[in-house]
């Protein structure tokens, strides 16, 4: 799941912190007053009181991840007996990390872009000591786990990049770079469709300039810190088409700066083994000149290129087109699929120590 491995549960941060940070996380059923969310200028500010702990109207079910700044859990409103995500990040840690922005992208992109492929957001609440967040349960793990599964065909891969595209249309349209399109944010939901998740990223507005993301997604003109615009999505759709072909980023290589000298220099090898028109199509995508990528910055360019040659974009769009996974889920409750993912998170993160 993609929210499990956003930017509060895969940075790793350095053990010094652990001290400040500690003790915040101890305390659940403190009394405290709690407050609506406002972030106005990178602060997180107290409004007015809307009642007294409204985080109590959620029984927690299962963590599904922790780490010293912040716990996802799986929850179940106690009013309507509907199973939800449950964001708890600690403010001593934004306040510390300088991380105020991201939560506000966060909640901002919640309340104002909702879309049929987006993990869709509920609602939102501070404590003294902590920000909350609730999300759509979106049950059917995430791309990265479905590319680890099996070697995928050309027509499923058609399926997952048209319905990211669509994603990344609706989000273009409102004026939204997303900045953090990787497989591990694409969830799949219990149908089999897509839904993006992770907006702490996002920037709201046409162009910007700034460093985020993860390394082998991110694009070219990210990587230095360069002009970017909603094109720099399109490279990292690239990168993720190119994973699903291939079982690995584009440019990847273990040494990380060979990696990186790879990807600078667009030292990349397309096999012959797929279809033309796939291979061309990500040669645009993953073009490190943001003003080639794609001819005239048109969307319906990519919907019309041979590589997307008898699909229905209409059904596409409906969420029609029948998904070529659709996952075993037995219960709202069913954690089988979040279970896998626990599990890959804890092997990163023994590598990373």
């Amino acid at each position: 799941m993609g929210c499990l491995l956003s930017v509060f549960t895969r940075q790793q941060l350095d053990k010094r912190r652990v001290a400040l940070l500690q003790n915040a996380d101890e305390v659940e059923d403190i009394r405290e007053k709690i407050t609506s969310y406002s972030i106005q200028n990178q602060y997180i500010n107290q409004e007015r009181v809307i009642d007294e702990k409204p985080h109590k109207d959620f029984t927690k079910i299962k963590c599904l991840t922790k780490n010293d700044e912040s716990k996802i859990y799986l929850s179940q409103n106690k009013s309507n007996s509907e199973y939800y995500i449950l964001k708890s990040i600690n403010k001593q840690y934004l306040e510390y990390s300088g991380m105020q922005q991201q939560i506000q992208n966060e909640i901002k992109f919640g309340k104002e872009c909702n879309g049929k492929f987006i993990q869709q957001y509920h609602q939102h609440f501070i404590t003294n000591k902590k920000c909350y967040i609730i999300l759509e349960n979106v049950q059917g793990g995430n791309l990265k786990q479905l590319i680890k599964r099996k070697q995928m065909n050309e027509a499923e891969i058609r399926f997952y990049i048209a319905e990211i595209l669509i994603a990344l249309q609706h989000l273009h349209k409102n004026n939204i770079i997303y900045r953090n399109l990787t497989p591990y944010n694409v969830l799949i939901d219990n149908q089999g469709h897509i839904k993006l998740s992770d907006f702490s990223l996002c920037h709201f507005g046409t162009e910007c300039n700034l460093l985020t993301g993860n390394i082998y997604y991110q694009a070219p003109e990210i990587s230095k810190i360069q002009y970017q615009n909603q094109l720099s999505d399109y490279w990292s759709l690239g990168a993720i088409m190119y994973e699903m072909y291939f079982g690995y980023p584009p440019f990847f290589h273990p040494n990380i700066n060979i990696y990186k000298k790879n990807k600078r220099e667009q030292i990349i090898i397309i096999p012959n083994s797929i279809s033309e028109s796939a291979q061309q199509l990500l040669r645009q995508l993953l073009n490190n000149d943001i003003q080639q990528r794609i001819i005239n910055k048109s969307i319906k360019k990519i919907q019309y290129h041979p590589f997307f040659d008898g699909l229905d974009w209409q059904m596409v769009q409906k969420r029609l087109e029948q998904s070529p996974f659709v996952p075993d889920i037995r219960s709202k409750s069913d954690l089988h699929y979040y279970l896998q993912e626990q599990q890959n998170e804890n092997k990163i993160e023994q590598q990373i120590n």
